[in-house]
């Protein structure tokens, strides 16, 4: 599970954009906008980490059970999979 290539997290004013780059351009338009928890996500899977360690990582992080920690990465992952960004 990783990031497509082709998309960059930036943040701007203290809010976390995806912009699409290349001809990812012509395959998203638009941008996506990230709250804290899923930006770090979002770097997690630009490193190609694993679902345990992402739910290790929030389970550590944020203080949440590891079942909080999965559904809630579960859902995130399938909106990113459903928006065509993994690979």
């Amino acid at each position: 599970m990783k990031i497509k290539s082709g998309y960059l997290l930036r943040t701007i004013a203290d809010t976390n954009i995806v912009v699409p780059i290349s001809e990812r351009v012509i395959e998203f338009k638009g941008l996506i906008t990230l709250n804290d928890v899923s930006a770090d996500i979002w770097r997690f899977l630009e490193t190609d980490k694993s679902f345990s360690d992402i739910v290790t990582y929030m389970t550590n992080e944020y203080n949440i059970d590891k079942q909080t920690a999965e559904i809630d990465l579960k859902i995130l992952l399938k909106q990113m999979e459903d928006n065509g960004l993994l690979e």
